[in-house]
């Protein structure tokens, strides 16, 4: 960890930004994005800093990408790149739920939007049935 870092607190700020609005398949399939990108091709942090953040996230309570993502904020930026971090990867998904309260509560009487959201709920529990 006191190495000169290989990027910048701004690239690693993007990226998060990135994988927080684009990141699609729940936690785990996160994780392995950030092990490919920042590991793997990038090679911004190494295989044993990952796999320590992997390891501290799954022992906290809380969501696991988010929190390995505030880790490898740390790794060499300390706690402004930790805030910074998970702030860049939080914030996209808070912005596009408070988009669609907003919508919901402006045009919820509308036939259109209460089938958006009814699909939501609608869609699991026929996947399962099957």
């Amino acid at each position: 960890m006191n190495e000169k870092p290989k990027y910048t607190l701004r690239a690693l700020i993007l990226y998060f930004l990135k994988l927080g609005t684009i990141g699609f398949g729940g936690p785990v399939a996160l994780v392995g994005y950030m092990y490919k990108d920042l590991v793997e091709n990038k090679k911004w942090i190494s295989d044993e800093e990952y796999k320590e953040g992997l390891a501290l996230a799954q022992l906290a309570p809380g969501p696991l990408a988010a929190q390995l993502g505030i880790y490898i904020g740390y790794v060499h930026y300390n706690i402004v790149g930790a805030t910074l971090a998970g702030f860049a990867f939080i914030a996209p998904s808070f912005f596009m739920v408070l988009i669609l309260g907003i919508i919901y509560q402006a045009y919820g009487g509308l036939l259109w939007i209460q089938s958006v959201f009814f699909m939501e709920l609608v869609l699991p529990l026929l996947e399962s049935s099957l």
